[in-house]
């Protein structure tokens, strides 16, 4: 699934993820609660204007946040296109930090990830 997001002033991004559209492909080891984890909605709360220099917010959302022992959520974001210099980006869940390093357009993925690691 991918997003355009509409940034009024400084910048404008594409977001797209992986998790849930398409379905993702899933070893689940034997686990029956990673089939149900790793098929579920993922969404963006983004800052309704992205200022450049400045830390951005995009929270991530999940429609089962609540992870047992051994899950964890991975985010990697990845520069698609950007003026002259590449925003400075940290994946984590639940915030990820975007800081623009110039006014323009950029483009962004952000892939999130399932991980388990059973005992």
């Amino acid at each position: 699934m991918k997003r355009f997001l509409s940034i009024v002033t400084l910048i404008s991004s594409i977001l797209s993820f992986s998790w849930g559209s398409p379905a993702p492909a899933v070893c689940s080891f034997g686990d029956p609660l990673f089939d149900e984890l790793s098929h579920q909605k993922v969404s963006f709360e983004e800052p309704k204007e992205y200022k450049v220099g400045k830390e951005n917010l995009v929270i991530i959302k999940l429609e089962k946040p609540k992870l047992p022992s051994g899950y964890m959520v991975s985010v990697f974001v990845d520069t698609l296109k950007s003026p002259k210099q590449k925003p400075e980006a940290q994946g984590w869940y639940p915030t990820t930090i975007i800081i623009p390093k110039g006014v323009g357009k950029h483009e962004l993925s952000i892939q999130v990830n399932l991980m388990y690691k059973g005992s």
